[in-house]
């Protein structure tokens, strides 16, 4: 059975930085987004190595979706490529079939943002600023209005998030898994070109990568929070 690639993540832990490096590692890998989501994502590409349609996808998300990443990985296999899709926590319900089949068959990166606590601020930024990524080295950052955080829902984000990063490393403990943390990779792209390179073990790239995604956030925490004082126990490493 060919092997497929799966990054497993949370929302604003870096999974779009990681998959723009990995592509301009690999260019001619296929490459998709939140395709396992019920709301799908990357039609458009998924058609073009499949042709199936956005219905048909939608579908086999809802119904098949092991079925829906076999069809993705065995296309793409028959063009000498390889398949990495992302997928959160969240999208798909524990007793899915398709965790298993990860597990079972196809190599697992998590990638984790040790401090929760950036993960839970940077919902919040991206949901004040209505964006949820930056392009473009020379624009200006979107303006962010202090924010006032509630202890109780911060409490709870980071628990929950705990429980995601303990279960997923219990479930693939016995799987083609490697971690990867957001904060070693974020410096600079040639940092995560590096990481990339060795979690796949492929040699370096020849030529140099840039690429016009950017971080969205320009203030420390405690400049965005107006109460950071009542919340600045959270603002740790977890993992």
């Amino acid at each position: 059975m060919p092997k497929g690639n799966i990054l497993l993540s949370s929302a604003r832990s870096g999974t779009n930085y990681f998959l723009t490096a990995y592509s301009k590692c690999f260019p001619r890998n296929f490459v998709a987004k939140e395709i396992f989501r019920p709301t799908g994502d990357s039609f458009a590409l998924i058609e073009e190595l499949t042709g199936l349609n956005k219905d048909e996808v939608l579908a086999l998300v809802a119904t098949e979706p092991v079925e829906l990443w076999q069809k993705i990985v065995s296309a793409a296999e028959a063009e000498e490529r390889e398949a990495l899709a992302k997928i959160f926590y969240y999208h798909v319900d524990k007793a899915d079939p398709l965790w298993a089949h990860f597990r079972d068959n196809d190599k697992v990166i998590h990638l984790i943002r040790r401090n929760a606590f950036d993960v839970f601020l940077s919902h919040k930024v991206a949901n004040q600023t209505g964006k949820w990524q930056e392009f473009g080295k020379n624009k200006a950052p979107t303006e962010v209005e202090p924010l006032v955080l509630n202890r109780s829902e911060v409490r709870a984000f980071l628990d929950k998030q705990r429980d995601h990063v303990d279960y997923a490393r219990t479930f693939f403990a016995k799987a083609d898994y490697a971690e990867l943390f957001y904060e070693d990779i974020a410096d600079s792209v040639d940092t995560c070109v590096k990481s990339i390179c060795t979690v796949f073990e492929r040699p370096l790239p020849s030529h140099p990568i840039s690429i016009g995604l950017r971080k969205q956030k320009d203030k420390s925490n405690q400049e965005l929070v107006a109460n950071y004082d009542d919340v600045a126990e959270f603002d740790c490493f977890l993992f």
